[in-house]
C-alpha cells in the first residue's frame, strides 16, 4: 500500500458543502506530503464542526501518516487515541472500527488488534449486526463477518512456522484462537471460522480438539478441500490410519 493512501476504509465520507470543502483541502495535502496545510485545515475544521465524524477520519489519517514517516510511537498512539473517541462518539460505525484494526495490524500491535476484534464481535452481537457504514444499505453483517476473516487470515500469515511454533508464533495463535472462537459463537455455521479455530489447535499439537471442529466444518460442507486435507493430518497425528487413509480418499477424488 502506498505511504500516502492511508487507509481505504477510511476517506472521507462528507455530508456537506462545507465540510466537502475542508476534506478536499485535507487530502490534496496529505497527498501532497503538505504538512502546513494539513495541520491548518483541521484546524479551522475543528474550529467550525468539532464533532464532524469525517474530521475524526481525517485526525485519524493524519496521526497514521505522522506515525508511518517519522516512526513515532507518539504519532501512532495518538492516531489511536483520536479512533477511540471517534468510536465512542458513533459506535455502530463499522469503518471505524475497523479503520482502528487494520492501523493496528500495520504496526504489529497483536494483542490490542485482537482485542478490538472481540470488541467489534461483541458490539455486533448486540445492535443484531445492523451495522452503519458509508454508503452501505444492508449488508452489515457479511461485511463485518468478511472483515473478521481476513484479520484472521492476517494473524495467520504471521506466523513462521507451525511445526515448531516460537513463543511468538504461540502467542498470535492464541489471538486467533480468542477470536476465533467469539465469531464461532456468533456464526456457528461459518466454515472458515470453523477452519481457522482448528487450525489454532493443530498449530499447538492439540489434535483432539482440532478435531472436533473440523468435524463440525465437515457437516456443513463434506467437500471442502481444506476441512478433509486437515482431517488427514489429523487422524494420522492422532494414530488413525483407517480414517487417515479414507479421508485421504476422498480429497482425491476431489
Amino acid at each position: 500500500m502506498k505511504r500516502n493512501t492511508i487507509l481505504a476504509l477510511l476517506l472521507a465520507f462528507v455530508s456537506t458543502t462545507v465540510a466537502q470543502s475542508w476534506s478536499d483541502t485535507f487530502y490534496d495535502a496529505l497527498n501532497d506530503d503538505n504538512l502546513a496545510l494539513q495541520r491548518q485545515t483541521l484546524a479551522e475544521w475543528q474550529q467550525a464542526m468539532p464533532d464532524d465524524i469525517d474530521l475524526y477520519i481525517a485526525r485519524f489519517n493524519y496521526h497514521i501518516g505522522q506515525a508511518t514517516n517519522t516512526s513515532s510511537v507518539i504519532a501512532a498512539d495518538s492516531a489511536v487515541l483520536v479512533i477511540n473517541q471517534a468510536i465512542r462518539l458513533f459506535p455502530d460505525r463499522l469503518d471505524l472500527r475497523f479503520g482502528k484494526t487494520y492501523f493496528l495490524g500495520q504496526i504489529k500491535q497483536w494483542q490490542p488488534f485482537a482485542d478490538e476484534i472481540i470488541q467489534t464481535l461483541d458490539h455486533s452481537d448486540r445492535i443484531n449486526h445492523r451495522w452503519q457504514f458509508p454508503n452501505l444499505n444492508g449488508g452489515g453483517r457479511e461485511l463485518m463477518l468478511e472483515g473478521i476473516q481476513d484479520y484472521l487470515y492476517t494473524l495467520a500469515d504471521e506466523i513462521d512456522n507451525t511445526d515448531k511454533p516460537t513463543p511468538g508464533d504461540t502467542a498470535i495463535v492464541l489471538h486467533m484462537r480468542r477470536i476465533a472462537h467469539r465469531a464461532a459463537q456468533l456464526f456457528p455455521s461459518d466454515i472458515t471460522i470453523l477452519k481457522h479455530l482448528a487450525y489454532t489447535h493443530i498449530a499447538l499439537a492439540d489434535y483432539d480438539n482440532a478435531l472436533r471442529h473440523l468435524l463440525r466444518a465437515e457437516k456443513i460442507d463434506p467437500n471442502d478441500p481444506d476441512v478433509l486435507d486437515r482431517l488427514v493430518l489429523v487422524y494420522t497425528k492422532l494414530k488413525n490410519k483407517k480414517l487417515a487413509a479414507q479421508y485421504s480418499q476422498r480429497l482425491k477424488q476431489l
